[in-house]
């Protein structure tokens, strides 16, 4: 019977080793590693605009699109779409149509 003898606090703290090392046993490799299992490239600097702009122009008759429809269509985090909607749109590329939600159409020299 092992009750709160000096075999106890062993093996509390052999339980306590053991949950944090199996947490991270299941990752394997760099987040870039994990990202190309997942079938994603990174990207290059500006290549994320290039994939926006394709995907409106494509998707014309769906415009404005928001930020979320426009991340899912080229697999990408909504986030760093809605950051690159921003740029696209200080650049002039792409015009900010209603404020809430956010939706976006091509800008007339895009189109």
């Amino acid at each position: 019977m092992q009750g709160k003898g000096k075999g106890a606090k062993p093996a509390a703290k052999a339980v306590k080793a053991k949950s944090r090392t199996a947490g991270s046993a299941g990752r394997k490799g760099s987040p870039k590693a994990r990202k190309a299992q997942q079938g994603q490239e990174r990207l290059r600097p500006g290549q994320l605009d290039g994939l926006i702009l394709g995907y409106m122009k494509k998707d014309k008759g769906e415009l404005p699109l928001s930020r979320t429809t426009v991340a899912q269509g080229i697999k990408r985090s909504s986030g760093a779409v809605g950051n690159c909607l921003g740029r696209l749109e200080q650049a002039r590329e792409v015009q900010l149509i209603e404020k809430k939600p956010r939706r976006y159409d091509l800008a007339d020299t895009t189109k």
